[in-house]
This record gives structure tokens, sequence and C-alpha cells, in this order.
């Protein structure tokens, strides 16, 4: 028995039933529910209104108002795969389902009052781009199923790769299209770029010599060992991105392999602790397979001193990688690229289209300053990516991918680099804003933890009862407990409402505390839907300092008595 939940099917409103025979000539044997050839050879009129039909859908989702739906709703699904091909009715009955379990019930991560992670709003070429790559379904791991497109990829990365490094134009028309190198890699998203990076850097940093193969051919023992080391590891700072440790995981050197480096006030690399720190590691005679600069942390969007810690990388000799997957894009703005001095020394760059750059989600890049760094992943087959072929699957760690490098190259070419500047440099001033406002709310109950460097801003809410130590500045550990509980609840509350702001985990020195942590990339977000927020918080806030203070009259009530908990039929009043 199916335990999906039973909804009605309404009325039709569109039907896709199939003709007796179409102008291919198929007849009703090969169109019924026995047979599923039907959904391969659609009509122009069935196909229009399943277009319609959807299309309705979308509108409804991205223009009804309604909950942020951040949280897994109670809706159960089949577990059951149907034996027969869908008839048309059924098909229908299909859609009306997905449309009432999940999509009325997704989270709307466009809507403007979401402001707590890093999905926002696009703009709407990319829909019927969306439905073009469907249709043409071309695999990028091959130039043999995706001949145009393998070229514009290369197309794609070559203008990121000219922002970030800005090379001369001699260099772009000696390596945009070789297809022995490549200046950068496609790939789902950040932590497959990231992990990519640190695979490069330690292949080369292992690399053949004289008298030895390589990593690539001897292993990774093997290797240590001609080389003389017993230990290797990646340098970064303690807000590095998960993705690093996934990394570390898959290249063999564990999460001990990670040596952290302390930050500062500002959440930003120390780089006396650095350069320290690669000391040590020198002398003890451990591969450092990679350093990595930070810009834009996910916590916080702190970005590191990129350009000091470039330069204890050259000192060193050690690969130098720049996690730009967030805060990459301020180098379009002329209000904020300062503070990205040193990626171009970078030898590679992560960087997420489908974040700031407003690409669907699955879209990474990994631009190398140095084509040639490619060859030391380079894989190939005797029946696709063979050695002279011009497949893009040769430096890639993922095989078969879709050619959504038609996203990124629709973003940056109509986006342009003055429309991409406009919306980050509008995204940080919101910030900045809001920075200010909770600094000066005049209820004085909350605490911006930092000043933002990008559009990222983390901070807590302070009842009444502790805001008196706040503004003394003598809230301690037991506060910061209190505190903690406040962000929870609240932050709880409010994710079944119309707004939504994330949270997480900081340490600001005396240990982890917990923290509201807004993000703004949303073209969309209003200052209005930002001061919305915080009246919502400070509502949401109120109800939760009446539970405590119940809670804490129930805790005094039962120590008076000497009682641990109340029993069934307490017969007091409260």
């Amino acid at each position: 028995m199916s335990n999906i939940i039973p909804v009605e099917t309404p009325k039709r409103k569109f039907s896709l039933a199939s003709p007796t025979q179409n102008k291919f000539g198929w007849k009703d044997s090969y169109r019924d529910q026995d047979s599923c050839l039907h959904y391969f050879i659609s009509t122009t009129q069935s196909e229009k209104i399943l277009d319609n039909y959807i299309s309705q859908i979308i509108r409804n989702f991205l223009q009804e108002p309604g909950p942020i739906h951040a949280q897994i709703p109670n809706t159960l699904l089949t577990t059951q795969m149907p034996k027969n091909a869908a008839s048309s009715e059924d098909l229908e009955h299909y859609l009306y389902n997905l449309k009432t379990n999940i999509v009325d019930k997704a989270t709307k991560t466009g809507a403007p009052t979401m402001i707590g992670h890093m999905t926002t709003a696009l703009p709407y070429f990319h829909r019927p781009l969306s439905r073009l790559l469907t249709a043409l379904n071309q695999n990028v791991v091959k130039v043999e199923t995706a001949s145009t497109f393998t070229n514009l990829e290369r197309q794609s990365v070559a203008m990121l790769h000219t922002i970030f490094y800005k090379c001369p134009s001699l260099f772009y028309s000696q390596h945009a299209f070789n297809y022995e190198h490549s200046l950068g890699i496609v790939c789902s998203g950040g932590t497959i770029a990231n992990i990519t990076a640190m695979w490069i850097a330690r292949n080369k940093a292992l690399g053949p010599t004289n008298t030895f193969g390589g990593i690539a051919k001897h292993g990774f023992l093997t290797a240590m060992q001609h080389h003389g080391y017993t230990r290797a590891v990646i340098v970064g700072s303690r807000l590095m991105h998960y993705s690093f440790k996934k990394a570390a995981d898959l290249l063999g050197i564990g999460e001990d392999g990670l040596v952290l480096i302390p930050t500062d006030e500002n959440m930003s690399m120390r780089i006396d602790a650095l350069v320290e720190t690669m000391d040590a590691l020198r002398q003890q005679k451990t591969l450092v397979i990679a350093v990595v600069g930070i810009c834009g942390t996910t916590e916080a969007g702190s970005i590191d001193p990129l350009n000091a810690i470039a330069l204890v990388c050259k000192e060193h000799g050690v690969h130098f990688h720049v996690d730009a997957a967030w805060g990459g894009p301020l180098i379009f703005s002329a209000d904020h690229n300062y503070k990205l001095n040193g990626i171009s020394i970078a030898d590679s760059i992560t960087v997420d289209g489908h974040k700031q750059l407003y690409t669907p989600m699955g879209l990474g890049v990994l631009l190398l300053k140095n084509p040639t760094l490619a060859t030391f992943i380079r894989k190939t087959a005797n029946y696709v990516i063979r050695q002279d072929s011009p497949d893009l699957g040769k430096f890639t760690l993922e095989g078969s991918r879709p050619a959504n490098t038609l996203y990124l190259h629709a973003s940056l070419s109509l986006l342009g680099q003055d429309g991409l500047s406009v919306l980050i440099t509008r995204s940080c001033t919101l910030v900045r804003q809001l920075y200010l406002r909770l600094l000066l709310h005049p209820s004085q109950c909350f605490q911006p933890l930092h000043e933002p460097q990008s559009n990222l801003l983390l901070y807590r809410y302070v009842p009444k009862e502790l805001r008196h130590k706040f503004i003394q500045k003598q809230l301690d550990l037991q506060d910061d407990k209190r505190l903690n509980d406040y962000v929870v609840r609240i932050q709880t509350k409010q994710a079944d409402s119309h707004f939504f702001v994330s949270r997480t985990k900081v340490d600001l020195g005396n240990g982890y505390i917990d923290c509201f942590r807004v993000v703004i990339a949303n073209p969309l977000t209003q200052w209005e839907d930002i001061e919305d927020n915080l009246n919502d918080q400070i509502r949401i806030a109120q109800i939760v300092e009446d539970e405590v203070q119940q809670v804490e009259k129930e805790r005094q009530l039962l120590d008076s008595y000497g009682l641990d908990h109340f029993w069934p039929g307490w017969p007091f009043d409260m």
C-alpha cells in the first residue's frame, strides 16, 4: 500500500492525451500505457500544454507570498516504483502530486526575505536556457557529445581567467583553446573545485623526477618515501571550508593533515601565526601540499590577507590556493576589489558560478594561473578522452557532465562586468547598513559580532535581563550560554515564517557561541525586508523571553518544594 498523502485529482485543466496517430505515423499501440516510447516522440501540442502548465507552477512559486519553508515538511512520499509506463492521465496526476507535495512546500530560495543562505534569485533568462540545455542534452566529457559546447566552456573559463589574472592577450590566444592545457576546470561546485585544486597541488609536489615516475604512477606512500617526507599537510585558516576535510580524506592525509591557523578579530588569518607554522613545518620536513587563503569565508564572509599569504608561499615554494567560491566576485566592484589584492598571484582560484555570478545550482570553476597545472591530473581512456583529443574530461574529476557552462557564459555576457559590480556593491552596502543598524538599534537588543568585509554578517540577540551587562561589556561565559539558547530558539521559530536567517557557531576567543548569520546577495532584497526581519526577530524573542521566564518560574517553584519535577495532576496554579 502506498503511503503517499492522498490528493484529489482536480478537474482536468490540461490534457496530454495522445491522438490516434501523430505526424510520424506512430499508432496507438506504441503510445498506450504499456509502452514508454510515446514519451520520446512528443507532439507540439502536448509539449506546449505541458510547458504552459509548468510555467504556471513556476509563476505561482516565484510570485505568490508564503512561508520560506526552510524545514522538511511532514509530507510522506511513496518508495514504490510503478511497474508499467504511465499514461497521459498518469502524467497529469504525477504533475499534480509533484506540485502539491513538493513544489508548493519547496524552500523559496529566491524570496527577498530569504537572507540566510548563499542561494538566491536568478536572472529570468536562465529558465529558458535550462530548457534549452535539457533539450540539447550535451555531455561535455568528450567533444563527440559536445562539439560546440567544448569550446564554449573554454571560452567561458578564459573570460573569468582574464578578470582574475589579467594576463596579456597573447597569453589567451596561445592557451585558451590549447587542447593540451587548460586555463581552468568546470565542475559541479566549490567543493569539487577545492578538491581538484588540492589534487593538482599534491601531484605537483610529488611529481615525476629523472629517477621517479611521480605519485600518479607509483602512489602516495612510495612518492612520500622517494621525496623524503613522513607527513603531508594542507595549511589554512581555522575557518577553511569543510570541503578541505573531504580533500584531506580523499588525498590520504586525514583531517589531522589539516593545519589550522588562528584568526584575528576580523576572522582573517593571522600572518604571524602562518609564518611561525610554516617555519616549524619546514624544520619537521613536512610536505606542505598547499596553503589556502579564503576570500569570503562561509561563516562570516571574512577575507584573508591574500598578498601576505602569497609572499609566504613564494618563500617556501608552496602552492597557493584561494578559495574565492563566495567572495571572488567582489573583484568586479570598484569599492571592494582592493580586498582581493594578491589573488592574481595565486596558483589556483575557486569561484562558484551558482553563488554571486547568479547561475543555477551546480556550477563551480577552478582557475589555474599556469595552464600546464592541469596536466598533473590528466587521465585518458582508449574509447574516450584519448591522449590527443580535445576532450575536457581529460582534466576533470567528474566524468559525464552537463553543459552548465552555458549558464556561466550567459551571466558573464548578459550581466557584464558593470552589472555584476552594481549587484555586488549593492549587497555589501546593505550588509554594512545592517551592521550600523544593529549597533545603533534603539532597543539595544542586538550585538553584531564583527565588522563585515563582504555581504555576510553575524550577530545575536540580547534579552532584557542581560542588556545592562551587555552595554557594560560584562557578559561572561554563563551569559553566552543563555544567549546561545535564545539564538537557537528564535532561529528555529522563525524558520517556519515568511523570514529566514540562518545560524552558525563561531569562536571569538572564549569558546564557540551561537549566532544569526545574514547573507545578502538577492538583488530583489530591499532594506525594508531586512528591517522587517529584525522586527520579526524582536517579536519572536519576546515570546521566547516569556517562555524562559515561565520555565524559570517553574524551576523556582520546584526548588521551593525540594522537587526535581512535577507529577501528573500537580494541583498548584503557577
